[in-house]
């Protein structure tokens, strides 16, 4: 979630805030082996300025066990998922998103569900 409407505090960082620094993901049941999990959160306070959005990613590894039988779609490539001039997504006027002036397009793709 990076900015839902809909949603009660309607951005995903707020939302994360809100839960306590905690987020619950499902993980499907995937073939055995070795895979890193990524999250990041993309600060948008000075984005209004090239190059001013944040990026803060995290990633763990985990491995899976058991008798999974999906497969991961294919993803975004890194580094060369985001775009400095991204208006919808990187290079955005916060204000203008927070007064409903603007649409907020997260970067990096469309979540992909499996």
């Amino acid at each position: 979630m990076a900015y839902d409407t809909t949603k009660s505090p309607p951005w995903g960082s707020d939302y994360l805030a809100k839960q306590g620094a905690s987020w619950t993901v499902t993980i499907p049941a995937l073939k055995p082996g070795e895979y890193i999990l990524r999250h990041e959160i993309l600060g948008l306070h000075v984005a209004g300025t090239r190059m001013g959005a944040q990026f803060y990613p995290s990633c763990v590894q985990i491995k899976v066990g058991g008798s999974g039988t999906k497969t991961l779609p294919s993803g975004v490539g890194l580094p060369g998922a985001y775009d400095p001039d991204d208006a919808q997504g990187v290079l955005v006027q916060l204000w203008k998103v927070n007064s409903g002036l603007v649409n907020y397009t997260a970067p990096g793709g469309p979540v992909k569900v499996i």
